[in-house]
């Protein structure tokens, strides 16, 4: 039997900077991998965003050197009508805000977690930690009610202070312990598609983009490498839900423009995979007496767009400086381990779940709705076209008559999606800081005559009234 500080289940990115940062900490500590090595049973790719330039510098300075790397700076939204036509191409750059905000503005990632893995892994071996790999962690050892370490497939027992359940979706850990069955209908089926393609061609038509298809099928993302791309899609696992997960790719790969690009970029399939992916309005309980959850098996993947690395990767890095100070004072009770709670609520990952109600409210009843995606892609059209750079292409008329029968058009549309609107886009706005909105309350109040001449402050509390749920100051 041995003993370790902290016992680290799992050899993901998550699991890798958990045991690194307890390393770090001077901890002993051990980290576990089914696979011969990390990422060897992971046949998928991921985007890092610009937060790790800030979170993670030193690993983003690295990245360049793996061989499927790209540069990410764009995102490209191709809109899709029910008839297949690509009807929008659209890309999001930023502004110069975020050139100032961010230290290499726009700049992001894209790479294999086949290569990642294996790279957060060495960056925890370097800390002093130790791997163990082709280790399955089957079950918790449990002491006076709290988690006491792990067994491991092949008969080993490994007691510990602290366990850290990096695991996946299907935490065994978690499961084990008691903490939860299943996810249940908080869980997304992926079925990813990856290509191969022409790397010249895949600088010169796509660029340091991704790409994303919307329209009346399940949305899609486009994750692209250095010479190869995904296609991903996904919908939440519930008992209406019959579609083969094969089918929701094939369903957009139908699309000429999608075709189109393949044979641009000589593309061809070279691998198909399916995994769970947790895509959850706010996390369940992620602690209890000697063991804290981590990345997919907290349930911490964003509830709006549902990446999930950087949330292993904080959350590790949490759960290990939660493990160290607590170890210091010799109580890692489920009591003592609120504190593992408290801390991630209080930092930018708990930020990211505080809306995750209307995130997920929002997908469900658009992009992952093709019968709502269907009257909704008419008004999104119609939107773009009052877009000042749409109407300068429309010839049919003088442009400011072209405009006003857009914007006659899209007044039309509105009362149709007045119930949308109020029920899945208002309540983003109680996100909105209350200072900005009451600089948007002032600016409305000078464009309307009746009001203008109110004093402030009693505008102010007269919009209160109307909509309690300001926070501006008043």
């Amino acid at each position: 039997m041995e003993k370790w500080d902290v016992v680290v289940v799992g050899g993901g990115p998550g699991g890798s900077y958990a045991a690194k940062t307890a390393a770090e900490r001077g901890l002993n500590v051990v980290f576990l991998e089914r696979g011969r090595k990390p990422g060897e049973k992971n046949a998928s790719g991921c985007g890092l965003g610009q937060r790790w330039w800030r979170d993670f510098p030193e690993i983003m300075e690295e990245l360049p050197s793996l061989p499927s790397y790209r540069k990410v700076e764009m995102v490209v939204i191709n809109l899709v009508d029910e008839n297949n036509r690509l009807r929008m191409r659209s890309g999001t750059t930023g502004s110069d805000l975020c050139a100032t905000r961010w230290k290499k503005g726009m700049e992001g990632a894209s790479v294999y977690r086949s290569e990642l893995d294996p790279f957060m892994a060495n960056l925890a071996i370097k800390a002093g930690a130790e791997m163990r790999t082709s280790t399955l962690a089957n079950d918790v050892i449990m002491e006076n009610g709290r988690v006491a370490g792990v067994t491991t497939d092949n008969g080993h027992t490994l007691k510990a202070d602290v366990v850290i359940a990096a695991d996946g979706a299907m935490s065994t850990m978690a499961r084990k312990s008691g903490m939860r069955n299943r996810w249940g209908s908080g869980c997304t089926l992926v079925p990813q598609l990856d290509f191969s393609c022409n790397e010249e061609r895949l600088d010169d038509v796509i660029g340091n983009a991704e790409w994303c298809w919307f329209g009346p099928f399940y949305g899609a993302y486009q994750v692209n490498f250095r010479d190869g791309f995904h296609l991903g899609a996904g919908q939440w696992l519930r008992k209406d839900w019959d579609m083969k997960p094969l089918d929701m790719l094939k369903r957009v790969m139908e699309v000429p423009a999608f075709q189109s690009m393949m044979r641009v970029l000589e593309a061809k399939p070279r691998e198909y995979q399916a995994h769970l992916l947790p895509w959850m309005e706010s996390p369940p309980k992620t602690y209890t007496g000697g063991m804290m959850l981590v990345g997919d098996a907290a349930g911490f993947p964003c509830p709006l767009e549902g990446e999930g690395i950087w949330h292993a990767c904080i959350s590790g890095r949490i759960a290990a400086e939660t493990a160290a100070d607590l170890l210091s004072s010799g109580d890692v009770s489920e009591k003592s381990l609120q504190e593992y709670e408290r801390r991630w609520k209080s930092s930018r990952l708990g930020l990211e779940h505080q809306f995750g109600k209307e995130f997920v409210d929002l997908w469900d009843s658009s992009i992952f709705n093709p019968e709502m995606m269907k009257k909704q892609i008419q008004i999104l059209l119609e939107f773009s076209m009052l877009h000042p750079f749409s109407v300068v292409f429309d010839w049919g008329d003088a442009h400011i008559e072209a405009f006003n029968q857009h914007l006659e058009h899209f007044l039309d549309l509105l009362p149709e999606f007045e119930d949308f609107g109020r029920n899945y886009i208002a309540p983003l706005g109680e996100g909105i800081w209350p200072e900005n909105q009451r600089r948007i309350l002032l600016l409305l109040r000078e464009k309307m005559p009746v009001l203008k001449y109110m004093p402030e402050k009693s505008f102010l509390r007269l919009a209160k009234l109307i909509y309690p749920k300001l926070k501006a100051k008043i």
